[in-house]
């Protein structure tokens, strides 16, 4: 009897972004391990300390600064959380319409969205770092974006051109932005428009529409040219730093990671047609999500409704999405995502913004995404088996694991399977019970003929859920 055949659940997705038909790959709400196992994503579950909303204003962005969680709202009122429940209301609005970009120094921590930047030092009211500071055109100093490196702020100018400005050196001037040669300079390389100004511990990279120049810092100007590449930004907040380098849409709506010298393609081959396919891109925003064994860079499209993520750990693709109170799929439902690290008072929390104005958590152990149905998805392309000639399948085997003890979650996961043989009507639906075993293999007897067929599995309420392998027992005609 052949070898029974794996069916690759866990192959990540490489096509079907747009539009969950066809014999694409699919993988929605569920992650590939390294050694090959499939478990759900983490739910969103209300972060219990956060205490009531101060607006029903979606939360825009979040950093963690000293012991305070900051955030923004869309109707850009700013925040902080400094004590379960004690939500302090700092005063001021942020100017612009642009995300929020965060950096700090010894004394406060400053935020900017395309207007002028805001600073706040953990007690009073919220204020404008520098007021009455213009930019070199003279205009009022209105940033896109904000870093700090070498003793600085720098910021990206909000205007047609490629400048960017910094403070002097040490915290006692950071409310200086002096409009002279030894502090701005403009990114030369292409003749294009500055959108975004991210930084590492040792290097500033700034993007134009279609170059991007890093900049060191350097004792005599402050900041010199270090590399220059002709490939820019497409999404002013898409720019994900990862380490030593970024990841980001670039002006041919790719995602790529470059360190600044040379860059690498992640979108190809497999998923570049259904990134090339999405309309409306320029309010694409990233996050890095690391927990567990995942590294996976996330790029949101908040009109397109899509959340897709690349793991880096296994080099694949899928995608984040949310259900609707009737079960259809909608759109990921965190507007903005920072994880707290070391900070004390929320720490290690994986943090959401949501768009009635509260903060959310990403949990291993939430079921459901806000009390919302979580289901996770992944559909094979179609497999022949290694013939297109008729196979009968005898058998259909999954090997299914909980990860936590019977009785941990109150309800078990629902696991289905279905299949096709064509582009039309999917098989009825078999139900997979795992009841209170740990580690079950459940059989599917006599699953037809076919020449080659589609595979899905989807399970709900499982948290503790992972499929661990599922293979397919065939026989093959002499024709």
């Amino acid at each position: 009897m052949p070898e029974p055949t794996p069916i690759p659940f866990n192959q990540g997705q490489s096509s079907g972004l747009s539009e969950l038909s066809g014999a694409s790959p699919a993988q929605i709400n569920v992650l590939p391990d390294p050694v090959g196992a499939l478990h759900v994503r983490p739910g969103i579950a209300a972060w219990s300390d956060f205490g009531t909303a101060p607006a029903a204003s979606p939360v825009i962005g979040i950093y963690p600064w000293r012991q305070w969680v900051l955030f923004v709202l869309e109707n850009r009122a700013i925040y902080a959380w400094e004590a379960p429940g004690s939500i302090l209301d700092l005063g001021f609005s942020l100017g612009g319409t642009g995300r929020p970009v965060w950096a700090y120094d010894q004394e406060r921590v400053v935020v900017t969205g395309g207007g002028a930047p805001v600073k706040w030092e953990g007690a009073g009211a919220a204020s404008e770092l520098a007021p009455g500071a213009i930019m070199p055109d003279g205009s009022p100093l209105a940033l896109t974006h904000i870093a700090y490196i070498a003793q600085r702020f720098v910021g990206s100018d909000n205007n047609n051109t490629g400048t960017f400005q910094w403070t002097p050196p040490g915290p006692g001037s950071h409310s200086s932005w002096p409009v002279v040669g030894a502090y701005f300079s403009e990114a030369e390389a292409a003749p294009d428009p500055l959108v975004a100004l991210y930084a590492n511990a040792n290097e500033c990279f700034v993007f134009g529409t279609e170059s991007t120049q890093v900049f060191a810092p350097d004792p005599s100007v402050a900041f010199a040219v270090a590399a220059s590449q002709a490939v820019g930004s497409s999404a002013a907040y898409s720019v994900i730093n990862t380490d030593t380098a970024f990841a980001w849409l670039d002006n041919d709506k790719r995602f790529i990671e470059s360190a600044g010298r040379e860059f690498k393609v992640l979108s190809s081959p497999g998923m570049a047609k259904d990134i090339a396919n999405l309309a409306v891109i320029s309010d694409c925003w990233g996050a890095r999500i690391k927990f567990d064994m995942w590294d996976l860079l996330t790029w949101n499209f908040p009109t397109e409704k899509r959340s897709i993520y690349f793991d880096r750990i296994t080099q694949k693709w899928g995608e984040f999405r949310s259900t609707d109170a009737n079960g259809e799929w909608i759109g990921w439902l965190p507007t903005s995502y920072v994880y707290t690290g070391t900070f004390a008072p929320a720490k290690n929390k994986h943090l959401v913004g949501l768009s009635d104005g509260t903060i959310g958590e990403l949990s291993m152990s939430a079921t459901t995404d806000n009390g919302l149905t979580l289901r996770g998805l992944s559909r094979t392309g179609f497999l022949d088996d290694g013939s297109f000639n008729r196979k009968t399948c005898q058998r259909v085997d999954f090997q299914l694991r909980r990860d936590q003890a019977v009785g941990a979650t109150t309800t078990d996961p629902r696991v289905e399977y279905r299949y096709r043989d064509t582009l039309g009507t999917w098989s009825p639906t078999d139900f997979l019970a795992l009841g209170g075993s740990y580690q079950p293999v459940v059989t599917k007897w006599a699953k037809g003929q076919f020449r080659q067929r589609q595979h899905e599995i989807s399970f709900t309420n499982a948290s503790d859920f992972v499929l661990a392998g599922a293979t397919m027992s065939t026989t093959t005609e002499e024709s």
